[in-house]
């Protein structure tokens, strides 16, 4: 997939907000806890209409350098009106993942072929919940 190798050499933006991660169950941000294991938590990342549109694909990765395939995420209208998109991050990334502090950011491939990925600075995530998921799988 082309915006996973171009994620690799983009520069972050710093205009680009950084991806906030909200726990299911505690309601932490970028923090997920005992509480929160094997749950899938949100992930939110405020737009800037002037910069984002429709059709544009935000891309998430989890820990160095992996993306997470099933989070593709296609802007809508809607998202823009609010500015902000949200979806969920799957818990196997996660445990896949581990715990400890972890980085998250997403990318932004325009849909113009010809506009670059632009990629976010990397919030970190703080995940202690991983554990039980391993035990009671």
């Amino acid at each position: 997939m082309s915006q996973t190798r171009d994620a690799a050499v983009v520069e972050p933006d710093p205009d680009l907000s950084l991806a906030e991660i909200w726990a299911p169950i505690s309601g932490n941000k970028n923090r997920l806890v005992q509480d929160d294991c094997g749950l899938d938590p949100k992930a939110v990342i405020a737009l800037n209409e002037e910069r984002e549109e429709v059709g544009d694909r935000i891309s998430l990765y989890w820990g160095e350098g992996a993306t997470v395939p099933e989070v593709e995420y296609e802007l809508t209208v809607s998202d823009l009106s609010r500015q902000e998109a949200g979806f969920e991050v799957p818990w196997p990334s996660i445990k896949a993942t581990g715990k400890g502090d972890i980085p998250v950011w997403y990318t932004i491939t325009p849909d113009d072929t010809d506009t670059p990925a632009r990629k976010s600075t990397r919030t970190l995530v703080t995940v202690e919940a991983v554990t039980a998921a391993v035990e009671t799988d």
